[in-house]
């Protein structure tokens, strides 16, 4: 067995074909606005400034899990503790947010 059969033996369904699946998703997209070309003044009202915000949520879930190195099979058991999910999130999302912003208040005040 050859060096690059033993790698790509080792990954995943999803990382093995992730060029076709770009692929599809583009020809899906091109598909959906000639079938449906309406779409587009629906998804031009979902941006904000110059940002869709959409694409934003689509790069956050593309790029956090490989940035946070999630290892999948443990989701379940993530999920399934509420409290220590919820707390993450509070922590993460609104506590460290909140204190990041009053220190930059109290540490860097001439600069606005």
């Amino acid at each position: 067995m050859s060096e690059n059969q033993s790698v790509s033996r080792r990954l995943s369904f999803l990382d093995r074909y992730l060029m076709v699946w770009i692929f599809l998703s583009m020809i899906s997209g091109m598909l959906i606005v000639y079938l449906y070309p309406g779409i587009v003044l629906i998804l031009d009202k979902m941006s904000v400034g110059t940002t869709n915000i959409l694409i934003v949520i689509g790069l956050i879930l593309m790029m956090y899990p490989p940035l946070a190195k999630v290892r999948h099979e443990k989701l379940p058991e993530v999920f399934s503790n509420i409290k220590v999910l919820l707390l993450s999130l509070i922590m993460n999302w609104i506590i460290g947010p909140v204190v990041m912003f009053l220190l930059a208040i109290i540490l860097l005040p001439d600069i606005q």
